[in-house]
């Protein structure tokens, strides 16, 4: 069940990078885009999206894909808003020294932008994937359907409250290990302060 559950989370993860990051880049480009949207990014961000799995469930089936997609969807605005904060907030002066070295706008995004907001943007991923390890384990729990989420809720249904106890508690030490783990992988990617 844990590799169930681990698998649904890496991949409402890969989700979150790709579309997050991309969604986030392209608002912080096109400023209009930007000022239309964002307001609506972050409504969602503190709509309860776990109450769609009754739609989601009609359109993907009673499958993990349903999981994966409620997962992806509960992140997304946590990566998208800070993405656009991250860029954002790339210091005027470095942008400076790239175009007076005569950098293309590629090159100042890739070397200059995207270094600069890179903690930003993984503090985005970190509570986007805290968000989705949330609502899949919670979809999981709803609609009884493998995983942490089947556990807890057999567990509950057999009044094994130890077991409960314990499969909550196992849920909780996954998400700190994950966490640890992007910490690592944050600190791997950008080795000088």
């Amino acid at each position: 069940r844990f590799f169930l559950t681990l698998q649904e989370c890496v991949s409402a993860a890969a989700l979150l990078a790709v579309f997050g990051i991309s969604i986030g880049t392209l608002l912080h480009r096109f400023d209009i885009l930007r000022r239309a949207t964002e307001t609506w990014v972050a409504a969602a961000a503190a709509a309860p999206t776990v109450l769609m799995y009754p739609l989601f469930l009609v359109i993907f089936g009673r499958s993990a894909m349903t999981i994966i997609m409620m997962g992806f969807i509960a992140g997304l605005p946590a990566v998208i808003l800070k993405t656009i904060e991250g860029l954002s907030g790339t210091r005027r002066v470095l942008m400076n020294v790239g175009r007076s070295f005569k950098l293309t706008p590629w090159q100042i995004f890739w070397k200059i932008q995207f270094p600069s907001a890179l903690p930003t943007i993984f503090t985005g991923f970190k509570l986007g994937l805290i968000f989705a390890l949330i609502n899949v384990v919670g979809v999981e729990f709803l609609i009884n359907f493998g995983g942490l989420g089947q556990l807890i809720n057999d567990l509950a249904e057999r009044y094994d409250l130890a077991g409960t106890y314990a499969a909550i508690c196992f849920v909780i030490l996954v998400s700190v290990c994950v966490f640890i783990l992007m910490e690592r992988l944050e600190r791997w990617l950008r080795p000088v302060d």
